[in-house]
This record gives C-alpha cells, structure tokens and sequence, in this order.
C-alpha cells in the first residue's frame, strides 16, 4: 500500500472536504480524489459519505483511523530520528490566549529565538476554545492556554494556577459585589463571549442574581484597563495582567469572593502526534521561564 494515501486520507479527515485537503497537500482534488478510490478498493470498504459540503467518515471508516493515526505517528517518528543531530528548523504554529502572550509569553520567545535561530515561529493569538479545537484538528502544534475542558486527545502541561481579580477605579472601589438579588448600574468592561474569564464572572453574577447596566465589549485587554481605570466600568482579568496597575493604584482591586477564583495555565499539544525538536525546545523554554518567575515571586 502507498503511505501518501494514508496521509491523504487523515488530511481528508482533518480538512473536512477534498478540496481543503488538496490545498493543504498542495496537489490537485483529482489527485485527492484517485488516492481514495484506490485505498477504499484496496481496503475493500468504503471510506466517506458527502452530508452537505462536507465528506464524514463511514462507520467502516472509523474503524480504521485509530490505526491510521499509529502509521502517520511512526512515520513523523522515523522523519525526526533521521534529522534529530541537525540544528532545528522548519515551522512551529504556536497558537497563544492574549493574556498569556503579552505578559507571561516575551521571555519564553526571547528563550526560544536564541535556542532556536533556524525555526520559523509562526504565533497566532486566539480564544482558548479555537486554540483546544486548532491542536485537536493540527492547525496548531502547540497551544498555550487556559484549561477549558473537553481535552482527553490532548497532552498537558501546567504553568500553575492563576488568580482573577475584579478590578475598578478608585471612584467605583465602593460598589459591593458580594451582595445577591440586586441591578448595579455599571457596565462591564471584557472581550469577546468565549472569554473563560468572562464566563467566570457573568456565572457567578447569575447565581447571584445580579444584573448590571451593560456590558462593552473590547478586543484588547490594554484597552480594557485604560477604560476601567477611565471610570467607564469594571472587569474580571488574571490578576498579573492587571499587577501594575493595582500597585501603582490606577485600578483598584473589589472584593468579589472569599478565595480569589483562579484559572490553569496550559502548554498543550495533540496526544497522538510526535514531538519534534522544535516542540519539545519550546516547551523546555516555557519550563524554564515559569520556573525562573516563580523562583522571583518567592525572593520578592
């Protein structure tokens, strides 16, 4: 059996249409298309079935992939023994929450140019939900991110647990959040509606009963903290996104629960695919800069 027809057929998988994968494969649909047909008659079953636009796997199919996914494994496997004494090289997709890019990401990218000077680091910041979806479906290689379940196909790694904190000027640092069944006429100032952070706040609110004037929605958290420390709202962030400010006193920190709510930190990647050395380089930068920070918090 030819191997590039195995390729093609988890590429199909992945892209969910031939066309897509004959982009991604750089050849023609014609060509997509031939590399079934034979695998389908040599396996003597048939693989897709056309719902729509887009081509799903039979059951038949589905019985296959598992070992599928083996095959293309050992083949990475064989690709990067052979090429393991080289200086690392090729593109690393690195896709990153925004969070986490601006203020805990610079020393593990500064880490990584020096050790890595051959390899093109191709960064995205994304939602942490597109990010989970980018690894399971290898638009990404590596994802670091917040921890937001439905993740048993991925291989993690914890950078630690981090605080949120509700934040305000000092105009609004009365506003008592801690006190159910009540409308508190301020707007909230956050990001998109799949911000985990955000779903964070807004569930507590309901089970609270409490309802607020409005929410803004803006696409950067520097903005955010400009607004809010304007007097224009408040907003729920990672507290090391907003350290600078609450000790300069720009923002003020409002008593919101108990113990402060926290999120997990993550450099994740798909469970079933090889390591290659630029992957396992990068995650050894992460290592040492999150252990080198945390060996500063403990000094300070």
């Amino acid at each position: 059996m030819d191997l590039r027809r195995f390729i093609t057929l988890k590429t199909v998988v992945e892209e969910g249409s031939f066309a897509r994968a004959a982009r991604r494969l750089c050849c023609t649909q014609s060509t997509v298309t031939f590399h079934i047909q034979q695998l389908e008659q040599e396996l003597s079953l048939k693989l897709f079935e056309k719902i729509g636009r887009r081509m799903y796997l039979t059951a038949a199919g589905k019985t296959v992939m598992p070992q599928v996914h083996e095959l293309t494994r050992v083949m990475d496997t064989i690709r990067h023994a052979a090429h393991q004494e080289q200086e690392p090289g090729g593109e690393l997709r690195v896709a990153i929450g925004e969070t986490l890019l601006a203020y805990k990401m610079p020393d593990v990218l500064l880490r990584f140019k020096r050790r890595a000077p051959g390899v093109r680091l191709a960064l995205r910041s994304l939602n942490c939900y597109v990010i989970r979806d980018a690894l399971l479906t290898d638009e990404a290689d590596l994802g670091v991110f917040y921890r937001v379940g439905n993740d048993a196909a991925l291989q993690m790694d914890s950078f630690g647990e981090h605080p949120l904190v509700l934040v305000a000027s000092a105009e609004l640092a009365g506003v008592d959040f801690t006190r159910y069944g009540q409308h508190i006429p301020v707007s909230f100032i956050i990001n998109e509606p799949q911000c985990l952070f955000r779903q964070i706040f807004e569930s507590t609110l309901r089970q609270r009963s409490i309802t607020l004037e409005n929410t803004i929605e803006l696409w950067s958290i520097e903005s955010i903290k400009r607004c809010v420390a304007s007097n224009l709202g408040v907003s729920f962030l990672p507290r090391f996104a907003v350290e600078k400010e609450l000790r300069s006193g720009e923002l003020r920190a409002l008593p919101f629960t108990e113990n402060p709510l926290v999120i997990k930190a993550i450099c994740a990647h798909h469970a079933g695919k090889v390591l290659s050395p630029a992957m396992e380089i990068f995650m050894q930068c992460m290592q040492e800069s999150f252990l080198a920070e945390n060996h500063n918090d403990v000094k300070v």
